[in-house]
């Protein structure tokens, strides 16, 4: 069954994919601890894999996927790359993964109420994305 609810946050789900998989790719060239580049190479590869179901999903209710806000990304570039220039360590890493874990993993649970009326596709999307963040949190808690 297809309704706005389910589309609103199946984008939202998209968005929140797509600002992690701009985070790895930002910052997994400046890991320097291998069990922690492929915690987190394995953690974008899920991502990826999540973003492929989202887009399948939209476009199987008529939809598309929307890009994360410009302002969103341009600050969190801004962040990263001054965070790194303050330490560039594997445990700013871990912070900076976790911190957006935790903003994603917010958001979504907003938006899961928000979107209340969504199907159990678009919801179940959704919570998947943030039992991703969650797991990776618990990853990292012995890099910070």
């Amino acid at each position: 069954m297809t309704n706005k609810d389910s589309i609103e946050l199946l984008k939202e789900t998209d968005k929140g994919v797509q600002m992690a998989i701009f985070s790895f790719d930002q910052l997994l060239e400046d890991v320097h601890d291998p069990a922690l580049k492929k915690i987190l190479t394995d953690s974008r590869n899920d991502h990826k894999r999540l973003k492929n179901e989202t887009g399948d999903l939209l476009k199987a209710m008529g939809s598309y996927e929307d890009e994360p806000p410009m302002m969103a990304k341009g600050m969190a570039w801004m962040e990263t790359n001054w965070k790194m220039s303050m330490e560039n360590s594997d445990r700013v890493i871990a912070d900076i993964i976790t911190k957006g874990c935790d903003m994603g993993s917010k958001n979504l649970h907003k938006y899961i109420n928000q979107y209340a009326g969504a199907d159990p596709a678009a919801a179940d999307t959704a919570k998947k994305l943030i039992k991703l963040e969650e797991d990776l949190t618990e990853e990292l808690r012995l890099y910070l």
